[in-house]
């Protein structure tokens, strides 16, 4: 056992060495700590063995002591009732009675696993029914991208028709003026219509007789 530097004592015991060790050992007593623990620290103190501290204690200052010794242990089972009541409400789990309340602390957890799975419970359910309203909007757009297509292969196959009647109608008119043009001297067709541009450069038809138009 380590003791302190200073060598041993032999002498006798005074009332002051009485009292440091009574004090000790009754502090050891009412924190739960056990009597040989303050035998050793009384030792380093004192300058004596722990053995002789003990023998001291039993001899002695127990006798003295008897009182405050059972006022000590009342104020032990105080401390290690609070301690456990500590334990209970979710105390020190470092508490060497931590063991003990291992099942509180087991419960306190699962209520707040179960709070935290009811959390994403609904976080889920609220994804689920944002993603169906987002599989919703899909569909309505995906038709209507169908619609518009469809429209568009309409108009567009409406375009090219009017396009292609256009072109076709402009040669008609080009070859028109050009007869005209070209039988200025005559301009008698072979249909016996008489043709001119007129000012908006539209292609008219003319009767080459009207004396013959008043007689139909």
């Amino acid at each position: 056992m380590r003791q302190t530097i200073r060598t041993m004592r032999q002498d006798a015991w005074t009332s002051e060495d009485d009292a440091l060790l009574a004090e000790i050992v009754l502090r050891h007593i009412r924190e739960g700590s056990t009597q040989l623990a303050g035998f050793n620290e009384a030792s380093r103190k004192l300058g004596r063995t722990a053995a002789a501290c003990g023998f001291r204690w039993n001899a002695c200052v127990r006798k003295q002591q008897k009182n405050i010794i059972e006022i000590a242990k009342e104020e032990r089972k105080d401390r290690k009732a609070e301690r456990v009541q500590a334990q209970l409400e979710g105390g020190d789990v470092d508490h060497p009675t931590a063991t003990l309340m291992s099942w509180a602390q087991v419960l306190r957890f699962l209520r707040q696993e179960k709070n935290t799975a009811a959390e994403w419970a609904s976080r889920w359910r609220s994804a689920e029914r944002q993603c169906n309203e987002w599989k919703q909007r899909f569909l309505e757009l995906e038709k209507e991208h169908r619609r518009l297509n469809e429209e568009h292969r309409s108009l567009r196959q409406e375009f090219d028709s009017i396009s292609d009647d256009y072109r076709v109608l402009v040669q008609i008119v080009d070859r028109a003026r050009k007869a005209t043009l070209k039988n200025e001297d005559s301009p008698l067709s072979a249909d016996g219509f008489l043709y001119r541009i007129d000012e908006n450069g539209n292609l008219e038809r003319l009767l080459a007789n009207p004396d013959l138009e008043q007689a139909e």
